[in-house]
């Protein structure tokens, strides 16, 4: 079993778009699990040369090694908002293929996009804390075992779309994790409302909800579940006030808790 703390700055906030919804795309609170997993994804095809097609097989085997992952903010508010963006259209409309440079007005359109802004509390740059627990770090693929070092969170640039960069700011590899079961537990980060956990009370408000692919069973690289509203599962998010949100769950049966110090992040046995 290994652990991964990462500490992300962000550069103004992140646009997560969801393939399919070409009209609107929603906007989130933070960075879904799916998107976090495919940016580690990307570093890793990138840093061995993959290439994309061999890259998109290491997000389903990133997921079958997961056993937690969870989100906080350290001194970010998300600001979720949707604004209008001139796009270029590729239709058919009245028997005649747009775009056509002989009438531009009907070859773009104006969807609305879905962003999420973060404020700083404190002046210095956005960040989010990041807690991941994987079974072992070794990942098959196409060129052999690789291991999962901290390097390839490192070279994480980017979380969403090409416009929402990253910088990664700190990684710890974690070998001695607390597994916990079967017990009451105080968490701040973001976790899954597996039925087997319980909600009991918020210790400082204010938590949100937020529905996202499950992160802990992607079989094949399909971007339109999200739309056909296959495979998802609902996630308790903390949102920064003043003090750190934390969150009194009970945890039973195949649920997990892993601990590190006093950073406790909620999960699932593999």
């Amino acid at each position: 079993m290994k652990g991964y703390i990462i500490d992300i700055e962000f550069t103004w906030g992140f646009q997560c778009k969801i393939i399919g919804l070409s009209k609107t795309s929603p906007s989130f609170f933070y960075p879904p699990p799916t998107t976090f997993l495919g940016a580690l994804a990307e570093s890793i095809a990138r840093d061995n040369t993959l290439g994309e097609e061999k890259g998109k097989k290491l997000i389903p085997a990133l997921s079958k090694k997961l056993m937690a992952i969870g989100i906080r903010p350290l001194n970010a508010i998300p600001i979720k908002h949707e604004d209008l963006n001139r796009i270029i259209t590729i239709k058919v409309t009245g028997g005649k293929l747009y775009p056509r440079p002989d009438d531009l007005a009907r070859s773009f359109d104006s969807p609305a996009r879905g962003k999420t802004i973060f404020s700083s509390i404190d002046g210095e740059a956005p960040k989010l804390r990041f807690f991941l627990v994987l079974h072992d770090n070794i990942l098959k693929t196409d060129k052999g075992d690789l291991e999962i070092t901290g390097d390839y969170f490192w070279n994480i640039h980017r979380l969403g779309s090409k416009e929402s960069l990253v910088s990664t700011i700190n990684v710890e590899e974690l070998d001695n994790l607390k597994i916990i079961s079967n017990s009451r537990i105080i968490t701040n980060y973001s976790f899954p409302m597996f039925k087997e956990v319980k909600s009991l009370q918020q210790k400082q408000v204010r938590w949100n909800a937020e529905i996202y692919i499950n992160p802990f069973k992607i079989e094949k690289y399909r971007p339109l579940e999200y739309i056909s509203g296959f495979n998802l599962i609902p996630f308790r998010i903390p949102i920064l006030v003043t003090n750190p949100p934390e969150y009194i769950i009970e945890i039973e049966k195949n649920v997990l808790a892993f601990k590190y110090g006093k950073e406790v992040v909620v999960g699932c046995s593999i």
